[in-house]
């Protein structure tokens, strides 16, 4: 509640301020649409005392093409240039633009050449500067368009990978691709509680995990997804695609009449096996200005997640 308080007691001022200063403005123009520059120059003058650009700026106006008011505005325009010298010292360019009428045409100050030759350079000056900056930053971003990079991706259960993308200005995109070479084909189901599903010779045979073999997964999957720069050596990745693994466990039938007659196959574990969609979220570390290191997770489904990791080269 006392938060609140001093939000409201912060609010209600800047808001009275933002009307009075809204008002006097708007009265000013009401005086100069009916013409009467005294009325205009006495409500501007308020601003002034704000150092209100936009009352500075009206005032010019009335001194440049009432001369007869000049006589009873000289004071008021001295204030006008010490606003417009303040500005200009934080590199305002509107401020500095008018220094450079004021000391030309003598408003609020006798004619200065020297003063309005220093301010012409200084804008120019501070043209050029910008300029520059502008040039060093679009020729930064092209550059940076044009710098891709490939890299081995490595995964637990995918080791063979690839990556390659792009890397702009901020953004970027990436294409995976993973698998563990391995696409071998089984010939039954079976579950988490190592039951195979709908036995086929039930009556004839038996069966049991074959424990001189060890369970085998078939992985593939291919990703794309979108680059982001954190920092000019750190960049996160995001990528969803096409996932797919299949864990197989080996089993071993007897024949009830003899137990020796015995054959071996692979099952598929139908629940830690996963096809649809992978998605990954990665993170790039630039090592060197040409290599970096990747590192995240992936996940199929949502269900089933792994590591990745990485290292490739920028060119």
């Amino acid at each position: 509640m006392k938060g609140f308080l001093m939000i409201i007691y912060v609010l209600i001022p800047l808001s009275l301020f933002s009307q009075q200063s809204a008002e006097y403005n708007r009265k000013g123009d009401d005086a100069m649409k009916r013409l009467d520059y005294s009325d205009a120059k006495m409500w501007y003058e308020e601003g002034v005392a704000r150092c209100d650009t936009y009352s500075i700026n009206r005032l010019t106006t009335i001194w440049l093409s009432k001369k007869q008011m000049r006589p009873s505005m000289r004071s008021l325009m001295n204030k006008c240039l010490n606003c417009l010298t303040v500005k200009a010292t934080d590199d305002d360019a509107n401020a500095i633009s008018k220094l450079i009428l004021y000391y030309t045409e003598g408003i609020g100050t006798p004619i200065n050449k020297e003063l309005a030759t220093y301010w012409q350079e200084y804008q120019d000056k501070l043209l050029r500067g910008r300029q520059i900056q502008l040039e060093d930053s679009t020729s930064l971003s092209y550059k940076r368009r044009m710098e891709f990079f490939i890299g081995y991706s490595y995964s637990i259960e995918s080791p063979y990978g690839i990556m390659f993308g792009g890397v702009g200005y901020r953004l970027g995109w990436y294409v995976r691709f993973k698998t563990n070479m391995s696409f071998m084909s089984y010939t039954g189901e079976c579950d988490n509680k190592g039951e195979i599903i709908g036995f086929p010779n039930e009556g004839e045979e038996s069966y049991e995990p074959d424990v001189n073999r060890s369970s085998k997964t078939n992985s593939i999957s291919g990703t794309g997804g979108l680059i982001v720069e954190c920092l000019p050596w750190l960049y996160a990745s995001v990528g969803l695609g096409y996932g797919k693994r299949v864990l197989l466990h080996p089993f071993v039938t007897h024949s009830y009449e003899n137990y020796d007659d015995s054959q071996s196959f692979w099952c598929k574990n139908i629940d830690a096996s996963y096809e649809g969609v992978a998605a990954e979220l990665d993170l790039m570390i630039k090592i060197t200005p040409s290599i970096f290191f990747d590192v995240g997770c992936n996940t199929i489904n949502f269900k089933y997640v792994d590591l990745n990791v990485g290292v490739g080269v920028f060119f």
